[in-house]
């Protein structure tokens, strides 16, 4: 992270401090979304529960309906054979009847054989009711039974049969039974309220449906699918409905085992779907991306550009260019602040470097004065040098004259080349030893005599006073030596100076193809013997070695070899 920019970090760390806020938003999000799932099977087994009540209240009204009807005399009397009590019964159920038109289809009393003997409708009696299930059941029982769904012989509506056995002193003598019309069932199945999209309907065993709205009929599964759910005895499940859509239903018995209750709401199949809880909490994320793209781009542009700006105005003055610190748009008073201050810092970096510029001009004067003035000086000396010679009649005495007149005329050279460069440390190498030649060989061949050529090799180098001044004075001693030798059985007379470098060493190579006159004594002893000490002392000063032999035909090798010079620093010169 120590890399990263300041609108990453500051985006970063309120990240993190976002973290929790969203944790627990997640957390309280799953929270009520197991809440409403739990308040969602609540409501449908409320629903459930309460339309398994209000079937429940149908059938016990029916039943106490049925139980006070078939005690009536006339109704025993009937189930008895008595044919003169059938017409009273037959009476006496149309008026029970009549009071509950939409409730009730049919209602009849049965011998112990299932022949009708009494009916509410005429053409029931004689009719053998003996093969229907409720008939069987109520025989079997000997008390209040229900009947599976059956479209009736005597009336065309679907009904669901209940029934009463008649006693008669402990025998069976028949069946009284009435009719509930799938109507009322549908009625009690409406008038069942709960959440919104929670709808109710009832089934039979074989999950055929026989009441309810007929949205929620249509939310059932197909009737196979449902019956094997009923058989099963499972009393939630989820499936399609004949509609298509997936929904969530529980199942209750009502009426015994006959009829049973199947509450339904939409589901999402495969998926979780999107609560309020949740989409609050997807709110939350949003929010918190929305802040934190809004400080990633407000920390660019009241933060990261003003300090580009500000680097890029810094990086101009250091480079030394006359800009003033102007942005396009105003700055916040932090960044305002900022930048007034790095203006003032370049105002004064400005006067500094406008101060010692006029302090390294004058400077620059100054050493080019000196180095000026030493020149001159030394030229003088030489000079002065040059008219003492000429007072001396001793050659010899001559000689040693215009090696120290060499000598002085080598560091005047070196003098001159300082000023008229603009550096005041170092020099042209090549130069420094081209002019230096040139100026010792200068009346130093005397007339009839063969000049020789002379051939300069040095790299492109500078090189500062310390290691320009041995060298100088070293080609000065070395081709002295060689101008006293004899050039005139040369067909090419050449003093050859070379440098190269090896690594991190320098070679220089003085040499020249002339005759000693001393060609019989060794170097160290023959003519210049001063000259090649100070060749030596002066190679042990640069750090280096020599070495100075005399060739088969006559002629000196000098061969310095030092470590490459450093170049020195302008500032410190």
């Amino acid at each position: 992270m120590a890399r990263w920019s300041l609108r990453s970090k500051l985006v970063t760390l309120v990240a993190l401090a976002l973290l929790p806020v969203l944790g627990l938003a997640a957390w309280q999000a799953e929270k009520e979304e197991a809440a409403g799932i739990d308040r969602r099977a609540a409501a449908l087994g409320a629903v459930a529960d309460m339309s398994v009540a209000r079937y429940s209240g149908l059938f016990e009204a029916s039943q106490r309906m049925l139980a006070a009807a078939c005690a009536d005399e006339s109704i025993e009397r009937a189930a008895s054979g008595e044919a003169a009590a059938a017409g009273r019964c037959d009476g006496y159920l149309t008026r029970i009847l009549a009071a509950y038109p939409d409730q009730y289809s049919t209602a009849l009393v049965t011998d112990d054989q299932g022949v009708a003997r009494c009916a509410t409708a005429p053409t029931a009696i004689g009719m053998s009711f003996g093969d229907r299930d409720v008939f069987q059941k109520v025989r079997s029982a000997k008390g209040f039974v229900a009947g599976d769904t059956i479209v009736g012989r005597v009336a065309s509506r679907a009904i669901v049969p209940i029934a009463l056995p008649v006693m008669r002193d402990g025998a069976f003598r028949g069946m009284c039974v009435v009719g509930i019309t799938l109507k009322a069932l549908a009625e009690t199945a409406a008038q069942v309220g709960g959440p919104s999209g929670i709808g109710v309907a009832v089934v039979d065993r074989s999950g055929a449906a026989i009441g309810g709205d007929p949205q929620s009929m249509r939310r059932l599964p197909v009737p196979a699918r449902l019956a094997e759910v009923l058989i099963g005895g499972r009393v939630a499940f989820s499936d399609v409905g004949q509609d298509a859509s997936f929904y969530e239903f529980r199942v209750r018995p009502v009426g015994g085992s006959a009829l049973f209750v199947v509450v339904s709401a939409p589901s999402k199949e495969g998926a979780v779907p999107l609560s309020a809880a949740w989409a609050n909490f997807l709110l939350i994320v949003l929010a918190a991306i929305v802040v934190l793209l809004v400080i990633w781009f407000g920390a660019d542009r009241w933060c990261v550009q003003p300090l580009r700006y500000i680097q890029d105005f810094a990086d101009k003055v250091a480079r030394g260019e006359n800009i003033v610190l102007s942005p396009s748009r105003p700055w916040s008073p932090e960044m305002a602040s900022v930048a007034a201050g790095v203006s003032a810092m370049a105002e004064a970096i400005a006067s500094r470097e406008a101060a010692l510029r006029a302090n390294v001009e004058q400077r620059d004067h100054m050493l080019r004065e000196i180095h000026h003035r030493v020149k001159n000086n030394l030229q003088m000396i030489s000079s002065l040098l040059n008219l003492q010679a000429g007072e001396i009649r001793s050659p010899r005495i001559r000689r040693f004259f215009g090696d120290a007149q060499n000598r002085v005329l080598t560091l005047s050279i070196l003098h001159r080349h300082l000023y008229e460069r603009s550096s005041w440390s170092l020099v042209d190498f090549q130069q420094f030893i081209s002019d230096l030649v040139r100026q010792i060989s200068v009346g130093r061949i005397p007339q009839g005599r063969q000049a020789p050529r002379y051939h300069i090799r040095a790299p492109i180098m500078a090189v500062g006073p310390d290691t320009a001044i041995p060298i100088g004075l070293i080609v000065t001693e070395a081709v002295s030596i060689a101008l006293s030798h004899d050039f005139s059985r040369t067909p090419m007379p050449e003093i050859r100076i070379e440098t190269s470098e090896h690594g991190e060493e320098v070679q220089l190579v003085i040499e020249d193809n002339g005759v000693a006159r001393d060609i019989g004594m060794p170097v160290p002893e023959g003519r210049g013997g001063f000259a090649l000490t100070l060749i030596r002392g002066l190679a042990m000063q640069l750090g280096g070695e020599v070495s100075i032999e005399r060739k088969p035909d006559g002629g000196n090798r000098v061969v310095v070899t030092f470590p490459t010079p450093a170049a020195d620093d302008p500032a410190n010169a």
